[in-house]
This record gives structure tokens, sequence and C-alpha cells, in this order.
């Protein structure tokens, strides 16, 4: 029976009391319509009350399941109002726990329901009810905590029925006593994968000693101790069992409520992995007749020869060497499709450069250095193309630490690289789709810097591991891209961490900052003067496209580029361009009128040599003839003279330039 004391304590919760039509589950109607507008002796004389959910501002966790077996799990969700039915159990009645209720409070009710098609024992495992009414008094109902329904995080609320379906899932399907310590093994390694943040490891055993004591299992110690070792074994990167060897020993049962736990990428991976086992495929056989006829998908060009549409880049430099300014000269170029150096754009495509480490004012400062040049030059900026984002940019919309690291080390924990990167991976990808959305292309990324972006050992191959597959995995279905990095102290030593980065890249790209004898007199204080040269140059290596380069970039962002030699080889070049010949600059050497920035002296020996560099690099076109028979120097086909190491003899007579000077001498 109930009283008016319940009915003002229920009234207090804020609920929105109605009878319920005997015999049904349907509130009385007044006036042909739903209402709460009853008297006290109305709702005392019903045989059944409820309440409304979305008057009484709140939604109800409806435990469905035929079998109650998820019922015996109920307790892992946060205490609240909670009711239940009489129901037969082992031939006897007993009252069983079905409905928790929670206040919403401004954060909106949870959405959940599971299975989405119904199982086949015919119903739901669990639900929530947030826009009907919940009977909870009255003939078969009773009250099991009567208190105020208390909020609670949506999420938390989330995971914790995911968890609860997961453990009834794998209830049913439970294995006889004997086979017990394997099964929980399996369990424990699946659980172990499941984020820490997410699911605790004391939440995860009491769920376990839950499973332990519907079995009638008293081993509850050694099976909650297994979760602890397995995730420790994680974490020291050891391999364990997963949900795939859980699922075969129990029967090759679905365990669906799984995927629930995971991420949506990871439920791809499983479902992806399942498919596998369930229906192979064969690979194809392809012999030479079958290539023949094979036509593959081609891939585009966006900078000709260096970047594709299918992709996966770095470029690297130690500080100064304009990293920054020179990928964002190409997310530029790439965005209008211009031409940038001798690169040709084939495709314009739209690029978007994260800016981790820069402050946005800065930034903006490096792009209209660009753009300026463009503009002076007349070229087009498609400005709606060309996508950017930086710390500032996240912080003013909200996101307190700015960029999720896209790779952790695994010194934090395999959990936490394999799932805390792949957060951040996941937003960076969102963000390319959405790009795609609106441009119908999907971009082109620059990712500026792996410091700043990471979070990982560089030198530890594993902890790159995550990133660079998902890099590949990406140009793999279209999206190619491009990341940052610093290099090594040292020339030739690679960008900073594990080799395994350069092995799995198409193009790497070297930028250093040049020493004085390579600098160019250039005004002002915010040119760039750089060398680039290329590492891995998959498609163009041993081009002239791969070949050491200056690069510069003056104050109006005019981009030159130029061999890469010594100043003094310029100046020995102008000459050259003057008119003069080789030995007019070999002489001149000889009176110290070839002189370097410094207004160092020239020995006529050492402008010989960088002349015939020079020469072989084909800057310049020898057109000299010999003194002695006046026949022309074939510079492809004479080498150096063994007398004198610095001239070229004649291929017709033998002569070289240092017997004549000999002669004259006499």
């Amino acid at each position: 029976m109930r009283s008016i004391d319940d009915l003002k304590r229920w009234k207090s919760y804020g609920f929105a009391l109605t009878p319920i039509q005997d015999g049904t589950k349907k509130p009385k109607l007044k006036d042909g319509k739903w209402s709460s507008d009853w008297s006290d002796q109305e709702l005392l004389n019903s045989e059944r009350l409820g309440f409304f959910h979305k008057d009484s501002n709140v939604f109800t966790v409806d435990f469905d399941d035929k079998s109650y077996v998820s019922h015996g799990y109920m307790s892992l969700l946060p205490m609240t109002f909670t009711d239940g039915k009489v129901i037969k159990f082992d031939g006897q009645p007993t009252s069983a726990p079905t409905h928790r209720t929670y206040k919403i409070n401004g954060h909106g009710a949870l959405n959940f329901k599971y299975p989405a098609v119904k199982s086949k024992d015919g119903g739901l495992l669990i639900e929530t009810l947030s826009s009907t009414q919940t009977i909870f008094h009255g003939g078969d109902r009773q009250i099991h905590f009567d208190q105020e329904p208390v909020e609670v995080d949506l999420k938390l609320l989330e995971d914790r029925i995911s968890l609860i379906c997961f453990f009834t899932e794998v209830e049913k399907a439970w294995v006889k006593d004997g086979q017990r310590d394997e099964a929980h093994l399996r369990l424990a390694g699946s659980l172990a994968r499941l984020p820490e943040d997410r699911f605790p490891t004391d939440l995860l055993e009491k769920a376990v000693v839950m499973l332990c004591n519907h079995t009638a299992d008293d081993e509850i110690k050694n099976r909650t101790k297994k979760i602890t070792y397995q995730r420790k074994q994680l974490k020291n990167g050891k391999e364990i069992f997963g949900i795939t060897e859980l699922r075969s020993f129990l029967g090759d049962v679905e365990l669906a409520a799984y995927g629930l736990l995971i991420d949506q990428s990871e439920q791809e991976e499983l479902q992806q992995e399942q498919q596998e086992n369930t229906d192979p495929k064969e690979y194809p056989l392809i012999d030479g007749l079958t290539l023949d006829s094979i036509e593959y998908p081609k891939v585009d060009y966006l900078m000709n020869p260096i970047l594709s549409t299918r992709s996966f880049n770095q470029i690297y430099g130690w500080y100064e060497s304009g990293k920054t300014i020179f990928g964002l000269a190409l997310s530029i170029a790439m965005s209008s499709g211009n031409k940038f150096l001798d690169w040709e754009c084939d495709n314009s495509i739209p690029s978007i450069y994260v800016e981790s480490e820069l402050p946005g004012d800065v930034f903006k400062s490096y792009r209209w250095s660009i753009l300026q040049g463009y503009l002076d030059d007349g070229k087009k900026f498609d400005a709606k193309n060309h996508f950017t984002l930086t710390h500032d940019d996240l912080t003013n919309a909200g996101f307190q630490y700015g960029f999720k690291s896209i790779a952790v080390a695994k010194a934090h924990g395999k959990d936490a690289a394999k799932d805390y990167g792949r957060k951040g991976r996941e937003i960076l990808l969102d963000l390319f789709m959405k790009i795609k959305q609106r441009t119908g292309k999907a971009p082109f990324y620059f990712l500026d810097n792996m410091s700043r972006l990471a979070t990982f050992d560089e030198n530890k191959q594993p902890d790159w591991e995550p990133f660079i597959n998902w890099g590949i995995d990406l140009k793999n279905k279209g999206i190619p891209g491009c990341f940052l990095h610093h290099a090594n102290k040292g020339e030739g030593k690679g960008s900073s961490g594990s080799s395994y980065i350069g092995r799995l890249l198409d193009t790497s790209i070297q930028l250093t900052k040049l020493a004085d004898d390579y600098r160019f007199k250039m005004p002002g204080n915010k040119n760039l003067q750089s060398s680039i040269r290329f590492d891995k140059s998959r498609g163009f290596g041993g081009s002239h496209w791969a070949q050491k380069r200056i690069l510069t970039m003056d104050e109006s962002g005019k981009w030159l580029h130029y061999p890469y030699l010594k100043q003094i080889s310029f100046v020995i070049h102008d000459l050259h361009k003057k008119g003069h010949t080789q030995e007019e600059i070999r002489n001149m050497a000889e009176n110290k009128e070839v002189r370097d920035k410094n207004n160092d002296p020239y020995s006529a020996s050492h402008v010989d040599k960088l002349y015939r560099e020079l020469v072989a690099l084909k800057l310049i076109e020898r057109n000299a003839s010999c003194w002695n028979c006046k026949k022309a120097i074939s510079t492809d086909e004479d080498g150096s003279c063994d007398k004198c190491s610095s001239g070229i003899p004649c291929s017709n007579c033998g002569k070289c330039i240092c017997e004549k000077e000999k002669d004259f001498k006499k």
C-alpha cells in the first residue's frame, strides 16, 4: 500500500505521477489524453503508479533481459532511484530490480538501445526510456531504492551499461568448470585492452567478481588478478589474448557488445578481422600476361615529381632551416594550382596546414610574406581551398590544451600508445573529411611538427609505428600528406629519431641553414637561405630534381633556387657571363683579382678547379679552343691534366694550358 507521505516524497523528487490502467501498461487518460493532474485520492486508489519521463525531467535505464542475467550486474551503475518487479526464479517468487532512473538537469538523456535488432530470445537486453513512462509501484512493481534520482555523467553511464551488456553475453556463453581458468585468461586479455580512463581496473574486477558469483566460481582472487597482470603485459609490449581468442574459446560466439566498449576505428578492425576469419579470401594470382592487362589507378602528381596524390612524406631540418615557411609555401602553391620553384603543380588540391607551435599571429605573418610574392608575380591564390589550424585556433574554440597527441609513447602504457594517439589521429581525419565534403577533394595535409604533436620517444620504432602506419593507410585511401620534423645534428644524419621513419616514406626532404660560404648578400633580415636535399626520392632519384640545391626567399616572398655552390663559384660564373675565358679568369686569380665575399683571394689552381666543376654541372658552356692546335676542347671527353691537375688537355694534340705557361716563362 502507499500513503499520502509516499506521494509527497515522490512528488518532491519531481515525479509527474499517473495512475496506470488496470491490466495494462498504459497511463489512465483524462479527457482522452495523458495527464499528471490527478488528485491524491485517485493516485492512492490506483493499483499501479507510474511517472512521465519528460514532465519529471528524468530518464530510466530499463533492464529488459528475458533471462534476467543482465539484472545481476545492475550494481555497476551509479546508485539512484531503483524499482523492479516480482518474478519467478527457480519456481519461487522474488523481486528483481529492473529500472534505474536518473535526473536530466540540462545534461540531456542518454539514448541507448542494445541490441538494435532483437536478440535471439526475442527481446532487448537494455534500453533507456525518456519519452514515455515508468511503472514503479503497486501490483507486481516494487521500489528497491527510494531516493531522489541523481545526475550522472552520460558517457560514464553509457560505458557502464555497455560493460553490463558485454558481461551478460559472456555469462550466457560461459564454460563449465575445468575450462574456466583458460576462459578467464582470455576474458582478462580482452578487458585489459580497454582504455583505463574509461574502464579502471577496479571496475573490471568488480564485474569479474559478479561473473564468478553467478557461475559458482570460488577462485575469485585468481580470476581478478589476471586483469592487472594482463595490463602490465600490454604496457611491456607483450602479446596477450584478446576478444578474438575469447570468442573462439567460448564456441565462436559473437560477443557483439564488446564493440560498444571500444572506439569506432577499432570496431572496424575487429569487424574486418572477424570477416577474414569467417570468410577468408584468397590472394589473386597475377602472372605476366595478367599484369599487362590490368589498368591500375594512375598516380597523379601534385608537385611533379616530388609529391603525388598517393604519397606519405616528410620535411625535416634543424632550427632556422625554414621548414615552416617552405611547407606553408608548398601548401599555398598546391591549393591554388601554382608552380613552385621548378616543380609543376599538375593538379590543384585543397590543403590544410596544421601549425602546432607558432602563435597564430606569427603564423599569419608567415603566410602573408609568401602571399606577397604571389600577388607581385600576378599568381592566383584560392583562399577557399587553403585551410589552416593553429594552437590559438583551438584554444579560442574552447580546447584548453590545444592539440591532442597523434602518437603517444608506449612507455605510458600500450593502451596509451594505441588509444590516446588514435583519438588525436581520428580528430584530424574527421577534419580532413570535412574538407573533402566542402571541396569535393581529399586534402593534402601538413603536420607541423611531430615534436609538438606527439609525445613519444623519437628513437624507438614501436612509438612511431601507429603514426607511420596511419599515414600509409591514409595515402592508400587517397589522402596524401606530409609531416614536419626536426633533424639530427650533423649533415646527412637524417631526421630525429628512428631510422624506421625514412624506410616507409615516399619523399623525404631535408632543409639546412646555409653556411656563410654559401650565403648570398640579400637585403633585409627576413630572407630565407637554405639548402634542400632529398634523402628519399621515390620515382625521381638520380634526376636533376633530386640534386642538392640552394633555396632563397626574399622579404617580398619571391623564391629562387640555385646549384649548391659556394659564393666564389658564383663569382667565377658571373665573370664567365661577362665574356671572360677560363684563361683570363685564371690570370685574374694570379693577380689576386678573384676574391670571395670576405675579400680573400683565390689561387689560380683553385679557380681552375671550380671552373671545371661549373662546366661539369653544365652551368658553363665551354667554347674554348686549344692554344696550340686551335681545335675545340670537348669537356665531355677530355679529362684533367696529369701535370697540373687543373687544366683540360686537348684531345687532338694533347697540349694543356699549363704547357703554354711554361713556354711563356721561357
